[in-house]
């Protein structure tokens, strides 16, 4: 039986940065099967910007670097930030690919990346622990080029039980500072740094963090999720986006940024 995580607290960045580079050389799933939970994982984010031959792919709190190692087969380059050293030095030791590259840095300054120099960016489990998501949007904006695309995963702040435990006062953050962004708040954030966005739900059962019990009736409601009511009953959060061309170019609509399963 799982338990429920005990927020660590956090005062700072740096906080945050020890936390993780204290999880840099574990290499496990706490929500299901490591292997099916990347192989989903990157089928969305490959659903949502189209992964292309040409593409320099940036890759925002990279981790391990796992996600790059997936793709690197269908991209020109990768480039993988994390604020956490150790993140970035286990991700080094773990890749063989030499069209992938990793430094450290913040994803809310992304200051080793050049303006409008990548094709793709992509985020996955990082925007809750951020301070400052509105910085994140604007630093990728910036080092998107023009109809260069964004997809970030995250936890949906609508979600029927992350609101209910707020309410039983039940602890379901890993750190002090984490935050559940709520689709309508991360596309108001992500329209005011200049991006076209939609966002989109996608099956995120938190089953590590959870009771038997509880985990089972979140995996039900999510199945339900997938046809009624997919805003509160499905736990994770797909923000979709692009750097809109400069006006003289045919700009693509909001409505053609792909779905999401």
């Amino acid at each position: 039986m799982s338990s429920f995580p005990q927020p660590a607290s956090v005062n700072s960045k740096s906080d945050v940065r020890s936390f993780f580079d204290a999880f840099a050389t574990r290499n496990y799933e706490r929500h299901g099967s490591a292997e099916e939970e990347l192989r989903r994982r990157v089928e969305i984010l490959d659903r949502t910007v189209g992964f292309e031959a040409s593409d320099v792919v940036l890759d925002l709190g990279c981790g391990d670097g796992k996600h790059l190692r997936a793709v690197a087969d269908r991209i020109d380059r990768g480039i993988g930030v994390d604020f956490a050293p150790n993140m970035i030095d286990t991700a080094r030791r773990r890749t063989r690919h030499a069209s992938l590259s990793y430094r450290v840095d913040d994803a809310e300054a992304l200051a080793t990346i050049d303006e409008a120099s990548v094709d793709v960016v992509i985020c996955t489990g990082v925007l809750e622990h951020v301070l400052d998501p509105a910085r994140v949007f604007a630093a990728v904006r910036r080092v998107l080029r023009p109809g260069g695309r964004f997809a970030a995963l995250t936890l949906n702040g609508r979600y029927w039980w992350y609101r209910l435990a707020d309410r039983l006062g039940i602890p379901t953050r890993h750190l002090s500072t984490d935050r559940r962004l709520r689709p309508g708040e991360a596309a108001r954030l992500a329209r005011a740094s200049g991006l076209r966005v939609r966002t989109e739900t996608w099956g995120f059962v938190p089953r590590g963090d959870l009771w038997t019990g509880i985990a089972t009736c979140c995996r039900v409601l999510d199945a339900a999720g997938r046809y009624v009511l997919p805003a509160t009953l499905r736990g994770g959060l797909v923000v979709a986006a692009y750097h809109p061309r400069p006006p003289a170019h045919t700009e693509r609509d909001e409505g053609s940024l792909p779905a999401v399963a």
